[in-house]
């Protein structure tokens, strides 16, 4: 169902086109959103900005208020962009981008987020250099970062760089070698492996997209080119992706434990359960960061010994102790004391081999 714009467009707050629109753009940028007007606004102004002009905006609404849809009517007079709302369940952006998917018409894809930012080129600059891979199905492109005002090549939130092994393994820790929003994807390669986001999931849904990717064996490269996403920091407040800590989230999260043992144990047998495992601690950690929930943690624990008894011991172990400490010591501290390995080799992953990584990259 499509969202009538009215007739009160504002010609200076986009490009002036002065091409004939095509029926069959040669890229569809897919963008959900929630709310946050303002910074749904400077995404579609962003993009407005490129010097590429082929495209369409499939931006679908995810159920936001009438304030938000009435500020966003200016853009609607654009015949390149569309605003469609998600009329089926379940709510989230999972659900927006594969009803964005089912409508796009151009060649080539792109998945935004609603609050970052894109810088002018990068539209034309995804294009033209995924057109010379004819060999590809899609293309990674390293993002930089956005406080609201300045796009910054630095920053915490760095992705899209070569510089893991085996990129598999890495999102399986749940180490992003890139996202969704690097990437520029061949549509029809999409479809053809019929691969949607899981609208089960309510957290790790790009992960997972990603996962499938590569497991369906999508040909792919990185491109060798500067930051053109930027990833708006300091936001996490209405979100569509944020992170809530129900019982359905939870639930979720085994689901999607389990999901991933299931896949990757019948694609690549056991090759992968030590990285299977760091994904389950990944997890555990950091859903008990405020506490330990027992049955949470036991949940998980038996999710891991369907699949894999030996690593399902080792958690076994881990959660039993942390129980014990927390009737002497604070939470935080139980859950913490019985995987210092864990927890070292994340500290010193995020905060120092992968930014030396990438520096070395960019250097």
């Amino acid at each position: 169902m499509e969202i009538k714009m009215g007739s009160d467009y504002k010609e200076h707050k986009t490009n002036t086109i002065s091409m004939t629109i095509s029926k069959t753009p040669k890229l569809s940028i897919v963008m959900p959103f929630f709310n946050q007007k303002d910074m749904v606004a400077d995404m579609i102004e962003s993009i407005l900005a490129n010097d590429f002009q082929d495209w369409e905006l499939i931006a679908v609404d995810d159920g936001s208020e009438k304030e938000c849809i009435e500020s966003l009517r200016i853009y609607g007079e654009d015949p390149r962009i569309r605003f469609i709302s998600r009329t089926i369940s379940p709510k989230g952006a999972q659900t927006c981008r594969n009803i964005g998917l089912d409508q796009a018409n151009g060649d080539y894809i792109v998945f935004f987020d609603s609050d970052d930012h894109i810088t002018p080129n990068c539209l034309k600059n995804r294009v033209e250099t995924f057109e010379k891979r004819p060999d590809l199905d899609f293309m990674v492109f390293p993002s930089g970062s956005y406080d609201g005002k300045v796009f910054s090549e630095t920053g915490s939130y760095l992705f899209g760089y070569p510089i893991f092994r085996d990129d598999l393994k890495a999102f399986i820790q749940h180490t992003l070698p890139f996202t969704v929003w690097t990437n520029i994807y061949r549509t029809e390669a999409l479809r053809e492996k019929l691969l949607s986001w899981d609208t089960n999931l309510l957290s790790y849904q790009d992960s997972d997209f990603n996962i499938q990717v590569l497991i369906h064996g999508l040909r792919y490269d990185y491109a060798a080119s500067r930051p053109d996403y930027g990833y708006r920091t300091g936001n996490n407040v209405g979100s569509i992706s944020k992170k809530v800590s129900s019982i359905a989230h939870r639930q979720s999260l085994i689901y999607f434990i389990d999901k991933q043992y299931q896949v990757i144990q019948h694609a690549y047998g056991r090759c992968y359960d030590q990285a299977l495992y760091q994904c389950a601690l990944y997890i555990y950690a950091y859903c008990m960061s405020d506490g330990i929930d027992a049955d949470f943690a036991r949940q998980i624990t038996r999710t891991v010994q369907k699949h894999d008894k030996m690593h399902g011991l080792f958690l076994f172990c881990k959660v039993s102790a942390s129980l014990f400490l927390q009737i002497m010591l604070p939470a935080k501290l139980s859950r913490q004391l019985p995987m210092p390995m864990f927890l070292v080799r994340k500290l010193l992953m995020e905060k120092f081999i992968i930014p030396k990584r990438i520096k070395k990259f960019l250097s």
